[in-house]
């Protein structure tokens, strides 16, 4: 028979790269949530209760009226791109996304901190690059006067906004981190 490995030993699947440090690092500041952090958290957080209320509303609506909001899925729709775009900068600053660590474990510390601040700065031209196109995205709809083409004919502008603040958002987070990439490549 096989045996059961305990947490952390060797080939379990808490034990990870040998030598690696932990998966999410801590803010610079060594503070949990700083206050760009504290804005995407509750703004995420927002459009997250909000889809829990709408999908709940139309779960008891037809189940125990059978009725419905006729607009929920809609809705819901809008709150998940703004949960997307408005979570990035609390996982940027979480150290949530994936990285690829296949050429960072062969690297010596001053050869991680110079390959993260390359691509952090590459991330950082992106989001900003990205970022631009959004504002204009948003200025079109806004000129155009373009509505969803359903039953509440949202001006598309308006779910389309979170896009820019999540990038701007994104965009300060990844400053941060640009700034304490070059503190650990100077000291």
């Amino acid at each position: 028979m096989g045996q059961v490995q305990g947490r952390g030993d060797p080939g379990s699947i808490e034990e990870g790269a040998r030598g690696a440090g932990p998966l999410m690092s801590a803010p610079a500041d060594g503070r949990p949530f700083g206050p760009i952090e504290r804005i995407s958290l509750w703004l995420s957080s927002a459009c997250m209760i909000g889809m829990v209320l709408l999908i709940l509303a139309e779960i008891v609506l037809r189940g125990a009226f059978n009725s419905t909001t006729e607009h929920s899925d809609e809705l819901v729709g809008y709150l998940l791109v703004g949960l997307t775009f408005l979570s990035l900068a609390l996982c940027q600053s979480g150290g949530a996304f994936h990285r690829v660590e296949l050429v960072q474990m062969r690297l010596g510390p001053r050869g991680k901190a110079l390959s993260a601040l390359v691509f952090d700065l590459l991330s950082f031209a992106y989001v900003a690059l990205t970022g631009w196109y959004f504002i204009l995205f948003v200025i079109s709809s806004y000129r155009r006067e373009a509505m969803a083409s359903t039953v509440l004919s949202t001006p598309l502008w308006i779910p389309e906004t979170t896009m820019i603040v999540g990038a701007g958002l994104l965009l300060i987070a990844l400053g941060r981190t640009i700034v304490d990439d070059v503190r650990k490549l100077v000291s």
